[in-house]
């Protein structure tokens, strides 16, 4: 099988970007449209919450909390504590959707932190997002936020081809403070029901080395804690080989951190619900983003406002491996010789890059062994099959 999505010669309507009253929860958003699908995004967190295929109509590959949610402006920790938890987490899971950003720390505060008021994974998923004034002209949508304590501007330009399914996304964070900032910046794409299946659903990236979380992480694990392995197949709790490509169908916590293939310039995570005929594929600069973290979490935690009913699997890439406090993250130095996190210098702009694309895949496909681009063409190659699915892009990553 080759597929390749080939531009017509007649010109596509130009993609567009609408104001969305109600994207959410009664929350407001806005969706960038072209012929072939649209993204959604949220104004509280900036979540991008939807990404939709029309060829594959009604399927969003994007986690909806359990939980109604709200936008961060509204939250109040003494009035929302029992609805969505106490700090530091509380702010966070009142509004979170879909692919998150975690900026510019990921993974709790310090204790100090949480009692100045900070909250997990920092400013920019719970702080209000807002259009910025030149989305007109460039006919992408383009938005972002001032991150008071950290002193940090951050923009997001999302731009869809108006020909094929593929979404082009730049973020930009500029440091206005006098101080070089140690950061973290991980993109916290996370999938949810009905394309989050179990058995069923495959996720592939490009990992060598591996390592799962710590023993205090979570009593209700299959997998053996605080392990070194080769992504997927992770030792056993309780002996034998786990595959991570697939979620199992039982009760369960855990979170294991992938070293990307260091010789790659370009990689990926990948996403695939072959009965539901979608794959998802993310790709990014390995320099980048050398680490992904795989958050698995199903019906364990029962604490507000999880309560049980949460299915969710975050593939996150990152420039860090483990969601622990900044000053954790500095002083543990590098993980299997790469580093952990990254520098925005004094005064300074860094922009990263990102793309996004979605297939129509046959019931049988079986997830995504190599992504690669070349000569303006991105080759997605089937694992095991090697049938290959192809899509044109421009000169981006």
């Amino acid at each position: 099988m080759s597929q390749c999505a080939k531009r017509t010669p007649e010109a596509k309507p130009a993609p567009s970007v609408a104001k969305v009253a109600n994207m959410m929860d009664e929350r407001a958003g806005y969706r960038v449209s072209a012929g072939w699908g649209h993204v959604g995004v949220l104004e509280g967190g900036g979540h991008i919450c939807e990404l939709a295929l029309n060829s594959v109509p009604g399927v969003n590959p994007l986690w909806r909390p359990q939980w109604t949610t709200m936008d961060p402006e509204e939250y109040s920790p003494g009035k929302h504590l029992r609805k969505y938890g106490p700090p530091p987490d509380g702010k966070l899971l009142a509004g979170i959707a879909g692919h998150s950003l975690s900026f510019d720390h990921f993974g709790p505060p310090s204790a100090e932190e949480t009692a100045a008021g900070l909250s997990t994974h920092g400013e920019a998923p719970a702080t209000m997002w807002k259009l910025l004034k030149d989305t007109a002209r460039t006919g992408a949508l383009r938005y972002g936020c001032r991150l008071n304590h950290a002193q940090i501007d951050f923009k997001r330009s999302i731009a869809l081809d108006p020909a094929d399914a593929v979404v082009y996304c730049e973020e930009e964070a500029e440091n206005l403070s006098l101080y070089d900032r140690p950061i973290c910046w991980n993109e916290h794409v996370t999938f949810g029901p009905p394309f989050l299946e179990c058995n069923t659903t495959v996720f592939d990236m490009p990992a060598t080395r591996a390592v799962s979380n710590s023993a205090d992480y979570s009593d209700q694990m299959f997998i053996k804690a605080d392990a070194e392995f080769v992504w997927p197949e992770a030792p056993g709790k309780n002996g034998g080989v786990v595959n991570l490509r697939t979620t199992p169908d039982e009760t369960f916590e855990h979170y294991t951190s992938q070293l990307l293939d260091p010789k790659l310039e370009v990689a990926f995570v990948s996403a695939c619900n072959p009965r539901l005929g979608l794959l998802v594929v993310y790709a990014f600069r390995r320099a980048d983003f050398p680490w992904v973290g795989n958050w698995e979490e199903r019906l364990t935690r029962t604490v507000a406002p999880w309560k049980g009913r949460a299915f969710c699997r975050g593939i996150e890439f990152s420039s860090t491996p483990f969601a622990i406090p900044r000053r954790e993250t500095v002083s543990q130095g590098p993980v299997f010789g790469e580093g952990t996190y990254r520098w925005l210098p004094a005064k300074s702009k860094v922009a990263l890059r990102y793309l996004i694309t979605m297939f129509k895949v046959p019931a049988d496909f079986g997830g995504v062994q190599k992504f690669a681009i070349s000569k303006g063409t991105a080759t997605v190659t089937e694992a095991g099959a090697r049938r290959q699915l192809k899509v044109a892009v421009k000169e981006f990553l």
